[in-house]
């Protein structure tokens, strides 16, 4: 992954665009568990919810083809 992408001129870090991509991936995850009531299987939902968050992160960083 690349330190910096320019888009438009504007040069952004690679790692916020990889968070913008795992907070959409994340809200759509606790949208579906909360339809299921997943979150009620966790002794600690935030927590989980946190933890789900930098899995998903961790998986976006990974994924990403180099440029």
């Amino acid at each position: 992954m690349r330190s910096e992408i320019a888009i438009l001129g504007l040069y952004v870090p690679g790692l916020l665009i990889c968070a913008v991509i795992a907070s959409v991936l994340w809200f759509v995850i606790d949208g579906l568990m909360l339809r299921v009531a997943g979150w009620t299987w966790f002794w600690h939902p935030p927590l989980a919810r946190l933890a789900l968050y930098f899995v998903l992160l961790g998986l976006v960083v990974a994924l990403i083809p180099e440029f």
